[in-house]
């Protein structure tokens, strides 16, 4: 039996959206989550730390594990760590540089500082 040149396309095309829907739901429901959670912690400012980022990480993880397996998701989370610890190194320096410059100018440096961290950081843990 012969296979239509177009269904193979076709396949794996509806397995991406089918993949994007799956990450949108489970990343939906796990903000929930984080959401309901945070709301139970005191002091409140605990509660960003629960924000959207993680809980859609988590969900992007999960879902691309199950599609295309866990060894491909190991990258993603490597370089998920790498731009985290990026964004501890720009909040530790936006808190000095936006005290001293200002706001245009200490964001900037700071940016400037996550970006070095991250392209330092990416080859090392990709």
């Amino acid at each position: 039996m012969a296979v239509h040149p177009w269904s193979r396309g076709y396949v794996a095309a509806v397995h991406e959206v089918v993949t994007i829907a799956a990450k949108t739901i489970c990343g939906g429901v796990f903000v929930l989550v984080f959401a309901a959670l945070s709301e139970t912690l005191k002091p409140k400012r605990f509660a960003g730390i629960l924000a959207a980022a993680p809980s859609v990480a988590i969900a992007g993880l999960a879902v691309g594990a199950a599609a295309k397996g866990p060894a491909d998701q190991a990258i993603a989370a490597h370089t998920m760590i790498a731009g985290a610890v990026a964004l501890a190194v720009y909040a530790a320096i936006a808190t000095v540089t936006l005290r001293r410059f200002g706001p245009l100018k200490g964001a900037s440096v700071a940016g400037i500082a996550w970006v070095v961290t991250a392209l330092a950081l990416y080859p090392v843990l990709a």
